[in-house]
């Protein structure tokens, strides 16, 4: 149920809704990938104890939950996140969105064993088995591992008779930072990582900070390195793994296809049945669970948005001398790297596979895996919002295109937080992104 706020005066409101196209209130359910949500809702919800899964406009109050809900917005300073942007921008509208991770997100969105009107739960829950949305089937979802082969199959066999085809659209670019636990007792204050280092580290060459290789002054030892790392289905671990993939097979003694692009970290990483002989290990949900192991872990090392890193004031390393919070407010990609029709299978792109006409199957939208970005920190992913081609309802229709569309308003559209970039630096990449979306949401 959508209570409608009064923020803005009737005459703005109704300029607002003309200009949407339709005065059709709507409230969004949706979720999946962690990475984006320091962008998408804030970080209010490390705020609460426990930590929250759930963000959603405080326009939205149903279904009643029996968990932690954070709000959207953030603890300090005057950023406004994008869901919240998006109420002020068409007030009848608002989003409510579950951290669940990338691949539950898939699920959902796939109708595969897991519901959007499923439990989203909190830190203290068990795993997420939906968005707590109103609704089966969700608005939309988060996901930071592109659709693949497999995704689009599950879609065909459960989803395609009333919906279609996958919606797929690049909305923001982020910078995975590799946050670990300062020790000032032992001098593990400071840690500048080569890529290199960073492929012994994740291929378990180094499993001690002490190792002489790291070039760290440090009293005591050893320090063996806690990897801590997604238990959940993942597209930061998938953007990370992608990383090592690209960067470290065949050199620097990692023997090629050691890595392998995944969701799953520990799968991207397993070696002949068993994880690397890494010193210890901790899976964790989320990248907030992440971080969070990382803070209280003696000599842990980890992998998450720099932005979900600054907001719990954990040290990370910079790699090959950058620094991952200082990605530039929007990145260029050319036109030529926005892929349509093709899924991603780990680093290969391959066609939308079944029987949908071609416009539809073109509505997944990809940036090529190749694509050089213009940023100087090595390790940056990029998010995706995907939805369905048909069956959204007259009711929601313009909502989601208004919402996806808002990450391409240069006008209109919020700041990001430290660490995060619009990927629309380039007009013509714009321009094919909004009309892919005014031609595919029906």
């Amino acid at each position: 149920m959508h209570r409608n706020k009064l923020h803005i005066s009737l005459l703005a409101v109704s300029v607002l809704m003309a200009a949407a196209g339709s005065a059709t209130a709507a409230d969004l359910y949706a979720g999946g990938a962690t990475f984006p949500a320091p962008a998408y809702v804030g970080d209010l919800y490390n705020s609460l104890t426990p930590k929250a899964r759930l963000s959603r406009d405080a326009a939205i109050t149903a279904p009643a939950v029996a968990f932690s809900v954070a709000a959207l917005g953030n603890s300090t300073g005057s950023n406004v996140p994008v869901f919240a942007k998006y109420h002020t921008l068409f007030a009848a509208d608002a989003v409510s969105y579950c951290q669940t991770g990338s691949g539950t997100g898939k699920k959902v969105l796939n109708n595969d064993t897991l519901v959007a009107s499923g439990n989203c739960g909190d830190a203290s829950s068990a795993a997420a088995t939906g968005f707590s949305a109103l609704g089966t089937a969700p608005d939309f979802i988060g996901t930071d591992s592109p659709i693949s082969t497999a995704d689009y199959n599950t879609f065909n066999t459960n989803v395609s008779s009333t919906r279609t085809a996958i919606v797929q659209i690049p909305t923001i670019a982020g910078a995975i930072a590799l946050p670990f636990k300062d020790n000032a007792a032992t001098g593990l204050t400071s840690v500048a990582l080569t890529t290199q280092q960073v492929c012994q580290i994740y291929s378990a060459q180094i499993t001690d900070w002490a190792d002489s290789r790291l070039g760290l002054t440090l009293s005591g030892s050893p320090h063996p390195i806690t990897i801590a790392y997604r238990s959940d289905g993942s597209g930061t671990s998938f953007a990370f793994t992608s990383y090592l993939a690209a960067q470290c097979n065949g050199k620097f003694g990692v023997a090629a296809g050691y890595f392998k692009p995944d969701q799953s970290f520990a799968a991207a990483v397993t070696q002949a049945g068993s994880l690397p002989a890494y010193a210890a290990v901790s899976p964790q949900s989320g990248n907030s669970g992440v971080v969070s192991k990382v803070k209280t872990t003696t000599d842990a090392l980890g992998y998450a948005d720099i932005a979900e890193v600054l907001s719990q004031g954990v040290m990370y390393a910079s790699v090959n001398g950058f620094d991952p919070a200082a990605l530039p407010a929007s990145i260029s990609i050319t036109p030529a790297n926005l892929l349509s029709g093709q899924v991603l299978n780990g680093a290969t792109t391959a066609a939308v596979p079944g029987s949908a006409p071609a416009a539809a199957k073109n509505c997944l939208r990809l940036v090529s895996p190749t694509a050089p970005i213009s940023s100087a920190y090595p390790i940056v992913a990029i998010t995706y919002v995907a939805g369905y081609y048909a069956g959204n309802g007259a009711a929601k229709i313009t909502p989601i295109k208004n919402l996806f569309k808002l990450f391409y308003d240069t006008t209109n559209r919020p700041a990001l937080p430290t660490g995060y970039a619009y990927v629309d630096g380039n007009a013509l990449f714009r321009s094919s992104v909004v009309s892919s979306i005014n031609s595919c949401i029906n």
